[in-house]
């Protein structure tokens, strides 16, 4: 993908100048950016909150990014494509929920933007995981049984469920909102299973699954 000339991702002078005045200094100071669509997991370091957000350009000094709860210019989050790949940075500007960070020291495009790998000690990558408790129910060899959905990804979860598929069958996702998906069984320990979905989910879809209420 071609590189283009950035949005805002660094810091103006003053911390509370405008999104515009902020992007003018930012494209001085690094001026290429590579536009993606990427899901990233967003953590607040003050707030101690996590969100969801939507990767809309990268640099090697900083992010703009489309976070779907509030954030403040001045503080200071960690953004994650990969579960095992956390960039910290700071708020430096704001437009909506739209935002800009800058990291906390420079990085590789390459290394932001990689996808899931097997790594040394043989294990995958994986993408960027969520914290969940939400009521599910599993379809098994045509009955339902009871879950409870722990965590998810765009590309899979971990489930505590009254069934005991085995390894390799596919079941079938659905919460109480109606909002189902259908998966392979990748590993089973007791209650608790691990899946991979046959689709990847939306943005929205992921927001949907990890919703408290």
């Amino acid at each position: 993908m071609n590189p283009i000339t950035a949005h805002s991702l660094n810091t103006s002078p003053d911390p509370a100048a405008s999104p515009d005045l902020a992007r003018q200094s930012d494209r001085r100071e690094h001026a290429r950016s590579i536009k993606v669509m990427r899901v990233a997991r967003l953590k607040n370091i003050q707030m101690h909150a996590e969100c969801l957000g939507m990767v809309r350009d990268v640099s090697s000094g900083g992010m703009k990014i489309d976070a779907l709860f509030p954030l403040e210019v001045g503080h200071r989050i960690s953004v994650a494509l990969l579960d095992d790949q956390e960039l910290t940075g700071e708020i430096v500007w704001r437009d909506g929920r739209t935002i800009g960070v800058k990291f906390i020291e420079e990085v590789s495009v390459e290394q932001i933007l990689a996808k899931p790998a097997i790594k040394l000690d043989g294990q995958r990558s994986r993408f960027a995981r969520f914290q969940a408790c939400q009521p599910s129910r599993v379809t098994y060899n045509n009955h339902e049984y009871d879950a409870v959905l722990s965590n998810i990804s765009q590309r899979g979860a971990k489930l505590l469920c009254d069934a005991a598929p085995k390894m390799n069958s596919n079941i079938v996702i659905r919460t109480d909102s109606n909002q189902s998906v259908a998966a392979t069984v990748k590993w089973c320990s007791r209650r608790i299973i691990g899946v991979e979905f046959h689709r990847f989910l939306s943005l929205t879809e992921l927001a949907d699954w990890i919703a408290t209420d």
